[in-house]
């Protein structure tokens, strides 16, 4: 039995940058950081995450350095260290609102898949300069609208 051209296209990995580190003002609610992503159709997923992993999404993107390593640059030092490096990042399921990543460090010739955190992955791919990859099915049940990212401000005039 072959699967169906919908489910096949489902499990494609799509390409995506980073367009920008976000915070939804929500009325009532206290702000929430989005990291929104953008594949080659200008389609937008929002990734929410916490503030930490926000500022270092933002650091990583903006070229920023620490005067002291903060735990993604510690990570990647210690990959570097074991001559290890990240392949790339794949955020491949999305479930009751929850993104599920995976991690792809690669060794030699030997590489591993990861469970993690997808706003520990961004921060780690954008200092690794990794590809970033979000599976179709995600894309498609959490594409933002424009409305969506209209009401958004960017994060560095909320630190402001």
């Amino acid at each position: 039995m072959s699967e169906q051209p919908e489910a096949m296209e489902a499990a494609v990995p799509v390409k995506v940058k980073v367009k920008g580190v976000y915070i939804a003002d929500s009325q009532g609610t206290s702000p929430a950081p989005v990291v929104l992503l953008e594949d080659e159709k200008s389609r937008i997923v929002p990734i929410f995450v916490g503030l930490s992993e926000a500022i270092s999404i933002y650091h990583a993107l903006s070229g920023e350095l620490s005067p002291r390593p903060m735990t993604h640059d510690l990570f990647i030092s210690v990959l570097e260290s074991l001559k290890a490096s990240i392949d790339k990042v794949l955020i491949d399921d999305l479930d009751g609102g929850v993104y599920y990543a995976r991690l792809s460090i690669k060794k030699d010739l030997e590489e591993s898949d990861i469970d993690a955190r997808p706003s520990d992955c961004l921060a780690l791919a954008l200092r690794a300069k990794a590809p970033i990859e979000v599976q179709e099915k995600v894309v498609c049940e959490s594409t933002f609208s424009k409305a969506d990212i209209e009401k958004l401000i960017g994060l560095e005039n909320f630190l402001q």
